[in-house]
């Protein structure tokens, strides 16, 4: 059995797996962006797959310590991992977290072209053994509460993969009132860029060149060509048959 575990706590990459047929476990790294984004050095574009690969590696050191129990039934684990900035005259844009500074944003991008950038990692854990022995007495913490169960603990990491994907994005001019309106809905504080598509924001974004899914945090061809590059079938990370 594979198991997919999703790095991220974003909303928008858990609907567009549920949208593409995969239920996964939710695991939050807690990686300290902030202390990565300040010691980086490359490009923006780069930072993202920086950022990505520290949420997966985060999340794969939780598991191998301590595996999960939604993850006991697996044989292999995929973790994906995301992180997205918006790029705007060579500098990035994350996530405003005040109405003051979405203001500052979009006073800078309104009408311009700017690039969003979604760094991806994906990375497979194989098991190695059995936790011969480990058992749950009945309502002390097995899944199916059975009298005895075998906890299967020990996975090791087989493969790692990252890769980043841009997507031009024309944004467009609210006007003021507009503006006020929509840092009203806090919808842009939370969000790269202050601003998504999927959301009240999406009025307010003129034109896009590339892959709209890169724009939401996840683009689901970048993250199956890394998924087939280490040897798994797409489709077998599907479990939800329409």
């Amino acid at each position: 059995m594979i198991a997919v575990v999703l790095a991220s706590q974003s909303p928008s990459r858990l609907q567009i797996l549920r949208d593409g047929g995969i239920d996964p476990v939710v695991i939050v790294s807690e990686v300290d962006e902030r202390a990565i984004e300040d010691e980086f050095t490359g490009s923006v574009g780069d930072l993202t797959t920086a950022l990505s690969e520290a949420k997966a590696r985060a999340v794969i050191d939780r598991i191998i310590a301590a595996t999960p129990p939604a993850l006991h039934g697996a044989d292999t684990v995929v973790v994906i991992a995301g992180d997205s900035l918006l790029e705007f005259d060579g500098q990035a844009i994350g996530k405003p977290g005040t109405a003051e500074r979405t203001r500052d944003v979009w006073s800078a991008i309104a009408g311009q072209w700017t690039q969003l950038h979604s760094g991806h990692t994906v990375a497979v854990l194989s098991r190695t053994s059995q936790a011969n022995g480990q058992t749950y007495p009945p309502g002390t913490g097995d899944p199916d509460d059975s009298a005895e169960r075998t906890a299967s603990t020990d996975f090791e990491l087989s493969a790692l993969r990252s890769k980043r994907s841009t997507t031009s994005v024309l944004i467009g001019s609210p006007t003021s009132e507009e503006l006020e309106a929509y840092i009203a809905t806090e919808e842009p504080f939370h969000v790269a860029g202050a601003l998504t598509i999927d959301g009240f924001g999406g009025a307010f974004v003129d034109r896009l060149d590339g892959d709209h899914l890169t724009v939401l945090g996840l683009s689901l061809p970048v993250v199956r060509e890394l998924v087939t590059d280490m040897g798994l079938l797409w489709p077998d990370l599907w479990t939800l048959r329409r």
